[in-house]
């Protein structure tokens, strides 16, 4: 008898596990899912990427985002996730003067999946709020520095108008990034209307990668009830590209089984002609071929054998490739390689 009802308790927590990985498998790939913008000035470019992972072992499509006010708008940095990559729901805040003060959405993202066989479609809510005020425009909508190649500076600026409440006033910055440097100068104040330059600098420190923040601008208005100071938010955008850039990068080989090889090629660009001088790996299974004239665009064939193995479940082989060059501001760039091989 116990016997039995072990196996009948058993038996209704996997059809619990199912249940719940079939109505909520969704959720669990997200980060976070809501987001408040703060208090944004109209014409703002206010964006927040949800970002979400595949942790399954099947595609994870993308398949709608919706949201319930036009304040809004949602779209998908990609439609389809493989095992492992990461990508977002991309939402913006409509700040052109239709929708003010404290606003609110819903979004609703539909994805779909394959689970124990069967097709899964799941549905995940998202949340959105922010504060868009009447009082205060910013021109153009945000800190745009484009690409900047590594290791050099960039300097943008934008204006900050205010109409209000005399003697209103910018009095700090704080900013997250310290390779991100900002400062704001009156440039105008007539009674009730002020107008500040806002100059933001991209540092020849910056990291190599895409730049979303913010830049934190206090202000000596206190909201009712409130004791922290009015905050204005600016959006910083941008990417700091490498001399010489390879794609792809991560680079995956494909899936494998025992005994078979793979070649791919990584295709590296630059502004100026270069050499490639070496590339090489800690596991030998990797073999590469390259070039040795120099030239702006350059190709690195990645190859790799699966050697005979016995395998009981599926294995992810990652290894870094080094790739020398004769560029003396860039003589090493890195690649991750990853390649699957399966029973």
């Amino acid at each position: 008898m116990r016997i039995l009802f072990l196996f009948l308790l058993f038996c209704c927590i996997a059809l619990a596990e199912e249940v719940i990985a079939a109505e909520s498998w969704g959720s669990a790939l997200f980060r976070t899912k809501q987001h408040h913008f703060g208090s944004v000035a109209l014409g703002a470019d206010a964006e927040f990427r949800f970002e979400l992972t595949n942790i399954y072992n099947s595609d994870v499509a993308l398949l709608n985002v919706r949201s319930s006010c036009t304040c809004s708008s949602a779209g998908f940095s990609t439609t389809l996730l493989k095992p492992g990559e990461t990508g977002a729901v991309v939402v913006r805040l409509n700040t052109s003067g239709q929708h003010l003060r404290e606003k609110s959405a819903a979004l609703t993202v539909q994805l779909e999946t394959i689970m124990n066989g069967s097709r899964r479609i799941d549905t995940v809510q998202l949340h959105v709020s922010g504060y868009i005020r009447p009082d205060v425009l910013l021109t153009p909508g945000s800190i745009e520095f484009g690409s900047v190649p590594e290791r050099t500076t960039a300097e943008r600026t934008v204006q900050l108008e205010y109409n209000g409440l005399p003697g209103w006033a910018l009095t700090k910055v704080e900013r997250s990034q310290p390779f991100l440097y900002a400062k704001a100068e009156e440039i105008r104040r007539e009674q009730s209307d002020v107008v500040y330059r806002i100059t933001a600098v991209l540092k020849e420190d910056a990291p190599v990668g895409y730049i979303r923040d913010v830049l934190r601008f206090t202000t000596n208005e206190f909201a009712p009830g409130k004791a922290e100071p009015v905050e204005i938010l600016v959006p910083v955008h941008g990417v700091v590209t490498t001399l010489i850039r390879a794609k792809p990068s991560p680079m995956f080989l494909g899936v494998l089984a025992p005994g078979e090889n793979v070649s791919k090629s990584i295709v590296m660009r630059s502004d100026t002609p270069f050499r490639i001088t070496n590339v090489s790996t800690s596991d030998n299974r990797f073999r590469f071929a390259f070039s040795n004239s120099e030239s702006t665009v350059q190709l690195v064939t990645i190859s790799f054998l699966a050697r005979q193995m016995s395998l009981i479940q599926s294995q992810d082989i990652a290894d870094i490739v080094h790739i020398s060059t004769n560029n003396p501001r860039q003589q090493t760039i890195v690649v991750n390689a990853v390649v699957r091989i399966v029973p």
